[in-house]
Order: structure tokens, then sequence, then C-alpha cells
């Protein structure tokens, strides 16, 4: 044991070696192979947080390894040589015939199976009567169809492989849903497909797998954090992952070709034109003819400038291409950038759907958190009539338990979100664009939406939620993942700091526009 902690922590004193056998001696550890039982805290108060982690690491690494040589378990690994997944066998609970663990498969089934997927055939003929009746007729089928589907379909799988990772899970979820598409696709009530149309199904059996084997540490899978290569930050170069993120439910993100006539000197030169006239007028001169020809014709070399790596602040961008930062070209960039008139979007959105959400939550209001109650009260004290778009947000903004001040800041701390008539656009902490007076909250939302697009920012993890909501409720963009990258989040439950999944479609979003759909079809 002195040998093992000596290799991989060689600097330590022999006085502070001697406290750490002692202790570890004093709590039960008698060989190397108990210190895959040791936890961080046993020994944070004779070692520094890193050295913890590097000793404790070292150890799992050579448990791992030990057991690759000893058991026969079926490994996965990916194209990437440090993905692995471990497996941690022990014996399976006692249990009851009348418990649900009493279908718990025999130990010969594998825990991880590549290729069950293609031969796996659903047992339509256990799920209820009424679901399969639904499957014929291409209707929908009750919650509670669905969910004894789930368990049936989770049971069966797990008669051929244990534990199977969520992308099998999606794989099968894919076929049922290209064979029943009116029945089990995710939709927006409009009848759009959200994300890839299979997501909520491969997550419901993937969580219906994990509670089945909860119990059960045979079929766990663990995965050790992949150790990322070093960047040089002075290399210039685009990220992948930082494209897909920029280009997230575009569909003119970077224009392959010039426009006709125009080469590289020619659409420079009509770029200093533009800055001339700016320079000149100010904002005065959007109205002129020749601008609005100009920012039309240098969209591709907008585009060039936004997309360019690394990415160029704000104030560069202002400098560059000033008219960008005026409501009504931002606005005509998006359109062109995702091929939707947003503001008529929106506008007709917020006043229909807008108004169905604040029934939605008024209608039930004891079965709701503390935050959404106090804005539903707040709703009611408001003397003046308020923009049914803008409550309904603020709402939304409570019921995800997301931090308001993500998406609005007040200019007055003494005054209430739900009673302002004058809108701001603050990015990287100074004001770009100021609406009119007589905007309203339909023309301010647009402004900050049309943003995080044109601009190739990400959502803040701090209202992620809610901001894919307005863009898969409201304005109806409908692509796979979401546009915040974010490795961590604020929990909502303990208010800690923790790792933040990011999942092809947000888990809380999907379950509210189902929840909302079947609740505005038997009321309304």
């Amino acid at each position: 044991m002195e040998a093992s902690i000596k290799s991989v922590l060689s600097y330590l004193e022999n006085e502070s070696l001697e406290k750490i056998l002692q202790h570890l001696s004093s709590i039960g550890v008698r060989t190397a192979d108990d210190m895959e039982f040791i936890k961080e805290d046993d020994l944070k108060h004779l070692l520094t947080p890193v050295d913890c982690r590097k000793l404790l690491h070292a150890f799992k690494r050579r448990d791992t390894q030990h057991n690759t040589q000893q058991r026969d378990c079926t490994m996965e690994t990916s194209a990437e040589p440090d993905y692995f997944l471990t497996l941690t066998p022990v014996p399976y609970p006692e249990t009851s015939p009348n418990s649900e663990l009493a279908l718990e498969p025999s130990s010969h089934v594998s825990v991880q199976n590549s290729t069950w997927v293609s031969t796996f055939s659903v047992p339509w003929e256990k799920t209820h009567e009424s679901l399969r009746r639904c499957l014929a007729q291409r209707k929908r089928p009750k919650a509670a169809d669905r969910r004894h589907m789930v368990r049936v379909i989770a049971e069966a799988i797990r008669q051929v492989c244990l534990n199977p990772p969520f992308r099998q899970c999606a794989e099968l979820a894919k076929s049922i849903v290209d064979k029943y598409p009116e029945s089990f696709e995710d939709r927006t009530e409009e009848g759009e497909q959200l994300g890839n149309g299979y997501y909520t199904l491969s997550k419901q059996l993937r969580i219906r797998i994990d509670f089945l084997n909860r119990d059960n540490t045979l079929t766990r899978l663990r995965k050790p954090k992949r150790m990322v290569p070093a960047v040089d930050e002075d290399l210039p170069g685009p990220s992948r992952k930082c494209a897909k993120t920029d280009s997230y439910g575009c569909v003119n993100w970077q224009p392959s070709q010039l426009p006709e006539g125009q080469n590289r000197e020619s659409l420079y030169e009509k770029k200093i034109e533009l800055m001339t006239i700016y320079s000149k007028e100010g904002q005065r001169g959007a109205d002129q003819k020749r601008v609005i020809d100009l920012m039309t014709l240098l969209y591709e070399q907008q585009r060039r400038d936004i997309n360019t790596t690394p990415s160029p602040t704000m104030s560069d961008l202002q400098n560059e291409w000033p008219f960008l930062f005026m409501q009504k070209f931002l606005l005509q960039h998006f359109c062109t950038l995702t091929g939707i008139e947003l503001e008529s979007r929106l506008r007709e959105s917020l006043a229909g759907k807008g108004k169905r959400v604040l029934q939605y939550f008024s209608s039930q209001l004891l079965k709701w958190n503390k935050e959404v109650k106090a804005v539903l009260h707040g709703i009611e004290r408001q003397v003046e009539d308020m923009d049914p778009g803008l409550s309904a947000i603020v709402v939304m903004i409570a019921y995800f338990k997301e931090k308001e001040e993500a998406v609005f800041l007040l200019a007055d701390a003494r005054e209430s979100i739900l009673g302002a008539k004058k809108w701001m656009l603050s990015i990287e902490g100074r004001v770009v664009l100021q609406l009119s007076d007589r905007s309203e909250f339909t023309s301010a939302l647009a402004v900050l939406f049309a943003s995080y697009y044109v601009f190739n920012m990400e959502y803040p993890a701090e209202a992620a939620t809610t901001l894919e909501f307005i863009q898969r409720f409201f304005i109806r963009i409908n692509p796979e993942h979401s546009k915040c990258n974010s490795k961590v989040q604020v929990s909502r439950r303990t208010g800690k700091v923790v790792q933040r999944k990011n999942e092809s479609l947000n888990p809380h979003m999907a379950s509210f526009i189902r929840d909302f759909i079947e609740y505005d079809w038997k009321n309304n």
C-alpha cells in the first residue's frame, strides 16, 4: 500500500505518508483492493483536493485493469480509445415474487449487446387493446396506455440486454415512431416535428430501464471522464462544436457564393459606402433606398464577418456594421438567416398562445410552485392592461425555475417587469439597440431572440429552457439539440452548481408542451 501511494504522490513527506496509512488502517482499509470504497471526503483533511483525486483515480484505474483481466463481461468501446465503460458485478438482491424485480432476467443476459436492436420485436400483443386500436386508427394513445406500453417494451428489452445505452433506446424508438408517426412522434400543436421526433419515447424507455435497474449494480455503466487534449489558444481555426451551435436552426448560415456580379473588392467598397452613410446620417440613413439595397446585397459579407474565428466582439461588429444594430435590419438579417418573418410570427403566436398559457396556469392555481403563484398574483394585481405575451413568458420563467434577470434587466429595480413599456437590447453589458417608445413587447422579444441567432450567441444556462420553449413553442424552430452548450448550471432543487446534461430535446420543455397540448385539447 505504501509503495502504491508513493508511486502516485512521490513528493509526500514521510510523516504525511505515515498519517495517511494510519488513517486508512483506522477506517478499515486492509489491502489495495479496499481503496475502491474510499471517497474524497475520507482523505480531504490529509491531502489537498487535487492530490485526493489523483490518488483515487490511480487506484480506480488499477482496479479497472484488474477487472478487465479477471471478469468475463461484455465491454463496449467507442472509436475514441480513452472513452470506455466499466462494470461492477454484484449479486442480485433477493426479491419477493410480487416485487417488480421478480421479472429480473437471468444472469446470462448480456449487460451490453450491440446487435439486439436489429432483431428485436416489440411485443404489441402485451399492450392494452385501446392502444392497439389507436395505432390502427392513426391516433395518439392515452397517457396511461403509453406508459403501460413503455413498461412492456422496457421489460422485453431487458430479456435480451440488461442495460442498453441511450443511443440503442433511441434507435428502437425511432423505428417505432417511423412506423406509427401519428401516434408517437414528438410534435407541436401545429403538427410540426419537435427535434428528431422520437426523443421523448427514447427518454421514457431509458428512464424505465434505469428504474428497473435501480437496485442492481451489475447493470450500471460507469464512464470516467475523457481526457481532452489541450488546444493551443493562439492557433486560429473554426471549432466544430461552436459551428454546430452557431448554425443551429439556420437555413443560410454562411452563403457559399458571392452575390451575382460581385467580387470581394466590390463588396468591400460597398461596405465602406454603408459606413460612410452612417457616419454622415446616423440612423436616419436607414430609410434610404440605397442603404436598404446595400444591406440586402451585403448579407454574405455580414455573415462572413460574424462567423470569423476568433469571434468578433459586439463593439467591433457595431463599428463595422452599424445599421445591423437597428431593429429593421436585424430582423431582416434573421429572416434571410432562418427563413422566418420573426416579428409577425411572434405577434400571432403570443396573442393566441400567450392567453391560453395564462389560462392553463390560472385554472390550476393550486398545482404550481410558489414562484408561479407569485407571478400569477402579480398579474391579478396589475391595474393596467398587460401584454399577454409578456405575462406568459414571465410565468414560464417561474415555471422552469430560471432566472428572470437572465432575460430581463430592470432599469429601475423598484418596478415590475409586468408593467414595462420601454425596451432596450443589452449585449455584453452595454446597450446596443433602443426601441422606440411605441414599441410593444413583441418587437422587443423579436429583437432579443434574433440577436442570439444573428450574432451566434448561445442561450445562457440560467434561462436556456425558457428560451428553447420560446423557440419551439412560439417561433416554431424545431431542430435537434439545444442552442446552449454550457457544461454546468445551477440546480433548480439545491441551488448548487451541477453538471448540465446536453440533450437532443430539453425534457422539461418537451414535458410542458405535451401536457399543455393535452390540457388544451380537453378544455378548448
